[in-house]
């Protein structure tokens, strides 16, 4: 089949020849690090399904798949969902590939297929409850991003936080639901033309901040370490006194105030804000602050949960006298950390001192 090469399929095909060079090199660099993490499986899923989308969706392409509805839609789809994953993985060093991950994918796959198979009439039901779940998605991804971004002690991140949240996600709802239409003729050609150079830049913007910001992104720690001495970076005289301070203040209790912001913390100590999120980052190793404050809060918990005179002591109890604003956040605080949920731990510990 021949097809005619335009000025605009030419810069279409180099617009997406780039697009596909940059995510080959973003799968490069995600592919060296040294743990293969839930951030660096999702990066890797979401830069193939993209270079996928990518081919897929191109003029020539599209005049040869005119009828395959299904799997186009279908990569648009999985592309979305791991649109999702990643971006949660980027901002959330706690997040995990588990099965409640997955209900997107569950809910998207009976659309899909509805689409593909229904009736003319009532197919733009399922393309509106398809729509709505990637918004929902979207919704989602950046109140991740903004909710994250207030306890976030990594300024490249929080920076970045909100640039991605707000490109990236809306732009690909936009192509998705344009798409989904059905959009055909000079029009449509014109759509794949200005969204060829919308995913360059966005692609380039995320590229740079990847390779500008080597590790400091993308480096994953379990959690911090109150230690100072054992921290590698170099601190003025000044710098650690004012840590040292920092650490009598929250190890005196100031870990067990509701509701405690890293604003508030500064607020308190009478230091500034933007100080303060660097002397815990690179003084003492922490990425978010929640995590710098559950650490103090989950080490107490397990004192107490240990406590054979506090074994009558409602677990929930506990949770509102650690600062926590219900059950559910200390529970799941918990279980990051130690593994089990504070029952299962209490139970542990107090069969242990029985047992002697």
């Amino acid at each position: 089949m021949a097809i005619e090469l335009t000025a605009n399929n030419f810069i279409d095909l180099l617009l997406r020849g780039a697009n596909l060079g940059i995510l080959l090199l973003i799968i490069a660099h995600l592919s060296l690090r040294p743990n293969y993490d839930a951030l660096v499986v999702t990066g890797l899923f979401f830069c193939v399904t993209g270079m996928i989308e990518i081919v897929l969706n191109a003029p020539s392409i599209l005049e040869l798949l005119h009828d395959e509805t299904l799997l186009l839609l279908s990569f648009q789809q999985i592309h979305f969902i791991s649109m999702w994953w990643f971006v949660r993985a980027l901002f959330d060093d706690h997040f995990c590939l588990r099965t409640r991950c997955l209900w997107p994918v569950g809910v998207s796959v009976p659309l899909v297929l509805a689409v593909s198979l229904v009736p003319v009439d009532v197919i733009w039901i399922f393309k509106a409850a398809l729509v709505a779940l990637n918004a929902g998605l979207l919704t989602h991804v950046i109140y991740k991003a903004v909710s994250s971004r207030a306890g976030d002690l990594v300024d490249a991140r929080r920076a970045f936080s909100l640039a991605l949240a707000f490109t990236v996600p809306p732009f690909m709802l936009l192509v998705f639901v344009v798409n989904l239409i059905g959009v055909r003729g000079p029009l449509n050609t014109t759509f794949c033309l200005v969204c060829g150079v919308v995913y360059f830049l966005l692609a380039m913007g995320f590229s740079f901040w990847l390779t500008r910001l080597k590790g400091e992104l993308f480096e994953r720690n379990s959690h911090g370490s109150t230690n100072m001495a054992s921290s590698n970076v170099e601190m003025s005289s000044a710098d650690r006194l004012e840590l040292e301070r920092v650490v009598k203040a929250v190890d005196g209790g100031l870990y067990l105030e509701p509701g405690l912001t890293i604003g508030g913390l500064a607020d308190v100590l009478q230091v500034p804000e933007h100080r303060l999120r660097k002397l815990i980052n690179r003084g003492l190793g922490y990425r978010n602050f929640a995590a710098f404050i559950n650490d103090y809060r989950i080490a107490e918990a397990k004192r107490r949960l240990s406590d054979p005179e506090l074994a009558r002591e409602q677990i929930i109890q506990h949770a509102f006298s650690l600062g926590y604003a219900s059950l559910a956040p200390f529970n799941r605080a918990f279980r990051e950390r130690v593994g089990v949920s504070p029952t299962e731990y209490r139970e542990e510990a107090l069969g242990g001192v029985t047992t002697h």
